[in-house]
């Protein structure tokens, strides 16, 4: 029986073809080649296109058949690349194996010398086999970066940073990398770039330019900043993703005194914070009155690792009020402390106590994808407030340019979590 596009499972933590797919179609004027069946292709296009709807008019596919998978990829890979010379002029190209072609042992470096391409071409394995998303496109960062080396430093630009593991590939990305760029610019800040998430090739190659790397997605641009420590003596810094008013102050601030930018306050941005409390503040406070406070007995984050604890810590300090929080992360261990607010920490999203809190979780808030959700409705756990966090949704449209994190971000997600409350209140009644 044939496999058909709606029997596939689409997971949190996506393959690495789909991971190292989202790095570079984060760079606008790269190619990106999928070196195996069209299934293949077609699940890392469909998950891209969600943030990123034009990326197939660059993304290319071999389409290997059973033979080619079995005698080699040559052929079509060639045929592949003949049709990138003449149909498009891209500054890099990355052409990836699939998990049956990574298998086989083709030298795909060596296959496209052959194709004698007029921008340098980066080649990697990229099968499920070798990790998941996060695994992806750290593999993919890592090789382009020693493909294509950077320029060394022309002048050091003393208020400017760039923006390591930003990607469209999570949930929201765009408007959150957009927003972060905002911040920053009220800090006095100025982002050179932000490879994987925007930058030409040409913005990324004058990147060491920068006085500072800022690691954003940690389980995504750790790697990366100590790469380019090593390689170029570019210094970074690891922070918890800003979630919350007071969250994007300390974030922006541990930022401009890292920076030593003396001429630089902070007087634009507490402006800003202090209007949006007070906006908070009043429309909290009339809701309040109406449906009660904003309170759970039990809270369920489950997202990749860097959005899950940065949310849990906005969650407990700022948005609401819950007895029990618990986060479920995909992805590495991060490198800083797990907060202490939270209950109950599940490493690598385990499946089983998945489902366990996901049955006790009635009454509850959930925070995390369609996927939990399904289980919510398989197991009939009634009355749970869900907001979308994470990568796959199959129940919402979302065409906002709202970001989820900093300023802006954080009166939309309060915003968001009343408005889910409110609604749940009124089916209870």
């Amino acid at each position: 029986m044939c496999n058909q596009w709606k029997d596939t499972r689409t997971l949190v933590d996506a393959c690495a073809l789909t991971g190292a797919a989202a790095f570079f179609a984060g760079i606008p004027d790269a190619a990106l080649v999928a070196n195996g069946p069209l299934w293949c292709y077609y699940y890392a296009l469909r998950y891209l296109e969600k943030q990123s709807p034009a990326v197939g008019a660059r993304f290319f596919c071999t389409q290997a058949d059973n033979q080619a998978v079995v005698y080699g990829t040559e052929e079509c890979l060639l045929e592949t690349l003949a049709i990138i010379r003449k149909q498009a002029c891209p500054s890099v190209i990355l052409v990836e194996n699939s998990c049956s072609v990574s298998l086989i042992g083709d030298d795909i470096a060596g296959i496209a010398r052959q194709a004698d391409m007029k921008c340098p071409v980066v080649c990697i394995d990229s099968g499920g086999l070798a990790g998941g998303f996060s695994a992806g496109y750290r593999a993919a960062a890592s090789a382009y970066f020693n493909e294509l080396p950077l320029q060394r430093k022309n002048c050091l630009q003393h208020n400017t940073v760039n923006l390591l593991g930003c990607t469209t590939g999570y949930y929201n990305g765009a408007n959150d990398v957009a927003e972060l760029k905002r911040m920053l610019h009220l800090a006095g800040c100025r982002v050179l770039a932000c490879p994987g998430a925007g930058s030409s090739t040409r913005e990324i190659a004058a990147m060491t330019d920068a006085a500072l790397n800022i690691v954003v997605h940690e389980e995504l641009g750790l790697d990366l900043a100590k790469l380019l420590q090593e390689q170029y003596g570019m210094p970074y810094v690891s922070l918890m993703l800003p979630y919350g008013l007071q969250g994007s102050f300390s974030w922006l601030q541990y930022i401009v005194e890292y920076l030593s930018l003396a001429r630089v306050n902070l007087d634009e941005v507490q402006r800003e914070v202090g209007f949006l409390e007070h906006k908070v503040q009043t429309a909290t406070l009339e809701m309040q009155r109406i449906w009660g406070d904003l309170w759970f007995e039990k809270t369920l984050i489950a997202a990749p690792v860097s959005t899950a604890l940065a949310l849990a810590a906005a969650i407990r300090t700022e948005w609401l009020d819950t007895r029990l929080l618990t986060v479920a992360a995909y992805g590495c261990k991060p490198g800083y402390p797990v907060p202490d607010c939270i209950d109950t920490f599940i490493e690598h999203a385990d499946s089983q106590l998945m489902e366990q809190e996901l049955a006790a979780l009635q009454g509850g808030l959930l925070l995390a994808s369609s996927n939990e959700k399904a289980i919510l409705q398989q197991q009939a756990v009634l009355d749970v407030v869900c907001q979308n966090i994470a990568l796959p949704v199959y129940d919402e449209v979302f065409l906002s340019d709202q970001p989820f994190i900093g300023l802006r971000g954080s009166c939309y997600m309060l915003e968001r979590l009343w408005n889910r409350f409110i609604t749940q209140s009124q089916r209870l009644r």
